[in-house]
């Protein structure tokens, strides 16, 4: 029973099955335990709504409950249309709000622990699967069939990921996570949790980094440049001092060009990296023929360059953007519930949403229902629940940005050596993120848990105001620290 009322273990369990769900051949059993897990997840949040009064003592948890009574409504508006699955969706959002974002209604969750056991479980599982993918990548070795495309998919870097926004967000995960290790390994204060060695710590990085330039995933690198530029901006604030505005008005345009600076040398160095890569994999392609004094050279395969099959720079999102307003505009007030974005946009395109014909197979239908998504989140949610609930949504989204800003700017320099900033600049990059991706709420992903995973781990910091005394993981609070 011990077990079972470890919300701790559930949230570790819960994260590793999200992430295990974008690796090929393990997608299925993953999804399976994800249904295991998901009525353990509900037994949580019902325990922590009734045990905790999470509905009263939750952080702005009336504008959660709202927008999910809102959610409800409109699946029941919609009940003949995929009901089941829009309800599935609800249960989801729930366990992300209650079980993730208000782990701080839970007064003995040690949360740090939490984050530090997945920044070392990631940062070697993650690390291991790019450099074996790697490997591959240049031993030009690659698996093809209907459904997967494994080490490289439409001319990109995909590794052992089903797609390469997918390789390249859990890169960018893995990059976070270290600076937070390399944060933890020089604060004093945390001497008691074990360190990670300096040779995974350079390893994870510059594997990660350039398997994230080359799965050429723009969304990625927003995210990733998003949270470098973040960052700067928050050590700018901290190390404030009393300046007249003529030294303020200097370091803000300092800080601006650094920004710019970032974002120059990242694209550079992404475009040095395909090349150099495009090139060594280039002459391992390659054989020469020599039947008489002329040898001849034949390309094995395609040469691949990791840019973008598709030249448009949208990728098809303005299409899709479109046509989510185009079916907004009929259901404004109530919104569709995600899983009617599908069957709906064959009310008024014939064709359906925008790329829903990339699935093929048996379970085409049922998976393109689940599947199907605006990538862009903010309007998804305009879309799936509604003005109404897109309202009580940006209420609480935009009370929690002044708390949690106002936070910041009032503690200065006493957050410096803590990992809040790192939390802080990862998820208002992930803001920025979420307006090319299906993120934040309405997609069973595990780029939406971890969302919800370091939000959770910011309210804590702030609402506790300093972290918890430090002590020996447990088993059933993560998992052996010999695995670690």
């Amino acid at each position: 029973m011990n077990l079972i009322n470890n919300s701790s273990y559930f949230r570790i369990s819960f994260i590793l099955c999200l992430f295990f769900t974008n690796l090929a051949f393990l997608q299925i059993p993953a999804y399976g335990a994800l249904a295991l897990l998901g009525v353990w997840g509900l037994y949580l949040t019902v325990r922590n709504i009734v045990k905790y009064k999470a509905y009263k003592k939750m952080e702005f948890g009336i504008w959660v409950m709202a927008f999910l009574a809102v959610n409800i409504i409109s699946a029941l508006i919609h009940i003949t249309d995929n009901f089941l699955i829009n309800m599935l969706f609800i249960l989801f959002m729930s366990i992300c709000f209650f079980m993730f974002y208000g782990v701080h209604i839970e007064p003995d969750t040690n949360v740090k622990h939490e984050l530090y056991t997945l920044c070392r479980i990631f940062l070697y599982v993650i690390t291991l699967l790019q450099i074996a993918g790697i490997a591959c990548l240049i031993g030009n070795i690659s698996y093809h069939n209907e459904w997967i495309d494994l080490i490289v998919y439409e001319n990109r870097y995909t590794g052992f990921f089903i797609n390469p926004n997918l390789s390249g967000f859990a890169s960018v995960v893995v990059v976070f996570m270290i600076h937070i290790l390399l944060l933890h390994k020089f604060s004093s204060k945390n001497l008691q949790i074990p360190n990670t060695s300096r040779i995974w710590l350079a390893t994870g990085a510059f594997i990660n980094i350039l398997t994230l330039f080359l799965c050429d995933s723009n969304a990625s690198l927003v995210l990733f440049l998003g949270y470098i530029i973040v960052f700067v901006v928050t050590r700018f604030i901290a190390s404030r001092g009393d300046y007249d505005r003529k030294r303020l008005v200097l370091r803000f345009f300092s800080t601006v060009l650094a920004g710019i600076v970032i974002i120059a040398c990242t694209f550079f160095v992404r475009n040095i990296c395909q090349i150099g890569v495009a090139a060594m994999i280039s002459s391992n392609s390659e054989v020469i023929v020599s039947e008489s004094d002329n040898p001849e050279t034949i390309e094995l395969e395609d040469e691949i360059t990791f840019e973008h099959e598709n030249e448009n720079i949208d990728s098809g999102r303005f299409t899709l953007w479109s046509q989510a307003l185009t079916i907004f505009s009929h259901y404004p007030i109530e919104g569709i519930g995600k899983g009617n974005i599908l069957k709906y946009s064959y009310y008024f395109f014939e064709e359906g949403m925008h790329f829903a014909n990339l699935y093929s197979g048996d379970f085409a239908s049922l998976f393109a229902t689940f599947t199907t998504d605006i990538h862009n989140a903010y309007i998804t949610i305009l879309v799936c629940s509604g003005i109404l609930g897109f309202l009580l949504f940006m209420i609480f989204a935009f009370r929690n940005g002044i708390t949690i800003t106002s936070y910041l700017i009032k503690a200065k320099k006493s957050l410096d050596n803590t990992i809040f900033p790192c939390l802080f600049s990862f998820v208002v990059a992930y803001l920025g993120y979420a307006c090319f991706e299906k993120a934040i709420l309405y997609d069973i992903s595990f780029m939406v848990i971890m969302f919800w995973f370091i939000l959770g781990q910011i309210t804590c910091h702030k609402i506790r105001e300093r972290e918890l005394p430090d002590r020996e993981l447990t088993f059933k609070e993560s998992v052996k620290p010999v695995l670690l």
